[in-house]
Parts: C-alpha cells; structure tokens; sequence
C-alpha cells in the first residue's frame, strides 16, 4: 500500500504556499536527474485510526526481492521529465506506471494531478549517485511524512 501511495505521492501535488526554493533549501542540479535509480531506504509516518505508526525499511534493489522498485527519470523538454516506475516480482522488474512532471525549485510538479491528498513532493537532494524526496500530506486519518532515498543503478 505504501508503494502505492508513493507513486501516487510522487504523480500528484497540490503545492500549498511552499513552492520555490527557501534560502535555507539546496539549489539541486537537474543535471543529475536523469537516470535509474533504485529505492535503498523509505522512511516516515502516518496515522490509522489516531495512532501514529513511524516506519523505516530498507532495500536492496542490486539483489532486488519482492519488495523492491526503481525509477528511471529522462527529459523529455524544457523543464519536463517522464518518471517510468518498476516494481520487482516474479523474478524480473515490472513496469507499474509512468508520469510526467516539471519542478518548481526544488519541487515535483506532476502533470495528472487526479485524486490524491499529497500536499508537496520535494527533492531534498540529487547527485551523481543519490536521489532524495520528501513528500508531506494529509489524508482521511491524518498527516503524513515520506522520505525516499535512492541509489543511481545502471540500466
């Protein structure tokens, strides 16, 4: 379910007064944004029926299980990019969705925007071999922090 909402965190955003860059926020280099990058690490919390539940899991997706995925970022115009999703099961990685986004600052702008209770998506950090996004939200029970760390992989 997590990965689900994921995905759907990172396909829609409904930028609430926090877009653009603060002067305390690092000024990232698009550059470095094309890629496949595979998730090594999600952490966060959310709230079921007024219980905070936190999480941290941690993956592999060099020896990909079950629980693995992977997104491969490519520019696709100025300031555009399309995000390909995969999951891996059944032994080999499987296509899941594809979206296409723009930034604002540091921000995921998602061209579909139906649905989804994200209020900002957020790249923290992007380099040669890390990829790092926030996502902060509210849904039915509550608010909630996602952080996604990925690894740069080759195709």
């Amino acid at each position: 379910m997590r990965k689900i909402l994921f995905l759907i965190t990172l396909l829609v955003i409904i930028v609430l007064g926090l877009s653009s860059c603060s002067k305390d926020e690092a000024v990232i280099d698009v550059n470095q944004l094309e890629g496949v990058w595979g998730l090594v690490s999600e952490s966060g919390y959310y709230y079921d029926e007024g219980e905070k539940i936190s999480y941290n899991e941690n993956y592999n997706p060099f020896e990909p299980t079950s629980d693995c995925e992977k997104i491969i970022i490519q520019k696709i115009g100025d300031n555009r990019y399309k995000m390909t999703a995969y999951e891996y099961y059944s032994g080999n990685w499987h296509q899941t969705d594809i979206e296409n986004f723009s930034l604002d600052g540091n921000d995921i702008i998602p061209e579909d925007m139906h649905g989804v209770d994200v209020s900002v998506v957020r790249i923290v950090e992007v380099s040669s071999d890390q990829f790092v996004i926030e996502c902060l939200g509210q849904d039915e029970d509550g608010d909630f922090y996602d952080k996604y760390i990925y690894q740069r992989m080759t195709e």
